[in-house]
């Protein structure tokens, strides 16, 4: 009797995803460091989807956090990462445990990610994310000698943000800005909204920050559909700008029929 065993390693998955999406790693790569350019980053090429050791591969602590952040606007994706242990195949002859390297999402229960990583010149590598009283933060830390330091120094940095720091959400999603007028709209107005929370650090040493910000709409016309971008609302601190964020309707509205206009 003869036995096969196939071992396929995180690598080997993901050249096999990125085949899969753009036909070759190669390809897949170019998607890559483009999505980086769009998303600003300066200090960050990708010649491989792996992340293994290359010429010419390299990234910064700064442009990790960056790309963290984007990727956790996926919500879905911290309902893996926060998982400690599970089998694969599971309540099968074949099951196959698995263990997430990131031991701190086993013992903090406001870590919920993200992603370790390991080669010779990197040393250990963990990019980290946890959520308190509202405020999610993101860590980095690279070139770690073991596990251990890995873990201990991601923790003390997500510590210390918690106690240091605390959001305010200045404008929510959920609340309405106003109302603007709809051009030949079945409805002659709509309340308009962010696209996502306006949120403000602040210090627990120092004083609350002095946050004002104004709203600059365009001409509405009908139709207008939910996630629409109708304007930007500024956010200015003592006077100087420092973010601003899409506007759009709350609720979608379909043109109007000849006769609601001709009423009008």
């Amino acid at each position: 009797m003869t036995f096969y065993c196939f071992l396929v390693t995180a690598r080997d998955a993901t050249v096999a995803l990125a085949e899969k999406i753009a036909g070759t790693e190669k390809a897949f790569v170019k998607l890559m460091n483009d999505k980086a350019k769009s998303l600003g980053l300066k200090n960050t090429n990708f010649v491989n989807a792996t992340g293994l050791d290359a010429d010419n591969h390299y990234s910064t602590a700064y442009d990790m956090a960056v790309m963290a952040r984007e990727l956790v606007k996926h919500e879905k994706i911290l309902e893996f990462s926060s998982i400690y242990e599970d089998y694969l195949r599971k309540n099968t002859e074949n099951s196959f445990w698995l263990v997430n390297t990131n031991k701190l999402v086993k013992f903090y229960s406001y870590i919920d990610g993200l992603k370790t990583g390991f080669t010779d010149n990197a040393g250990y590598c963990l990019t980290a994310t946890g959520k308190k009283n509202n405020m999610r933060l993101i860590s980095v830390v690279m070139g770690e000698d073991n596990t251990d330091n890995r873990s201990a120094d991601t923790l003390a940095m997500l510590d210390y943000g918690f106690n240091m720091y605390y959001t305010d959400i200045v404008v929510s999603k959920d609340k309405s800005l106003g109302k603007v007028d709809v051009n030949l709209g079945d409805k002659e107005s709509v309340d308009i909204t962010v696209t996502s929370d306006i949120s403000i650090l602040n210090n627990t040493q120092e004083n609350k920050r002095n946050i004002v910000y104004e709203i600059d709409t365009k001409n509405v016309n009908a139709p207008v559909k939910v996630g629409d971008i109708i304007g930007k609302i500024k956010v200015y601190e003592d006077g100087k700008y420092i973010y601003e964020e899409d506007i759009t309707v709350m609720e979608d509205i379909d043109k109007a029929n000849i006769f609601k206009i001709f009423i009008r």
